[in-house]
């Protein structure tokens, strides 16, 4: 079975909590900052689920409407997260095609099981409970 989440930031807090929370679920990422590198990664058929970060320093917006426009990439979910104050960029996600656009502490909150529900359908998490990390 699949088990790769593609991931697009380039904060390395966000990073590490992903990372955590795919661990839990026994899934793999694979992390980029640039999202020039999402569509190649994508097209090899390995990547089951992508979480992005709209608040990056590049912006993913051209990325993500490739994405869902592509033939061998459309049906791969993208999950998006974003910071509340930022209702721009939430609009941007939306008319890019994301799946699912989260503020970040709703993000955080349910990573583990987004990863279980859309890239490990019937999984269940390893770990009772993911390490805490403060809040940015």
């Amino acid at each position: 079975m699949n088990r790769t989440v593609l991931v697009l930031v380039d904060d390395p807090f966000w990073r590490t909590k992903i990372d955590q929370a795919l661990r839990s679920a026994e899934a793999s990422g694979r992390f980029i900052s640039d999202p020039k590198e999402m569509a190649p990664a994508i097209e090899t058929g390995a990547v089951q689920l992508v979480f992005v970060d709209l608040c990056i320093k590049k912006e993913p917006f051209e990325a993500i409407a490739a994405l869902k426009k592509g033939a061998k990439t459309k049906h791969v979910p993208v999950i998006a997260y974003y910071e509340q104050m930022r209702k721009d960029v939430k609009e941007k996600g939306e008319a890019a095609g994301c799946d699912r656009i989260l503020f970040r502490p709703t993000f955080s909150q349910k990573l583990a099981d987004l990863v279980l529900e859309f890239a490990l359908p019937g999984g269940v998490r390893t770990e009772s409970d993911e390490r805490e990390l403060p809040e940015e």
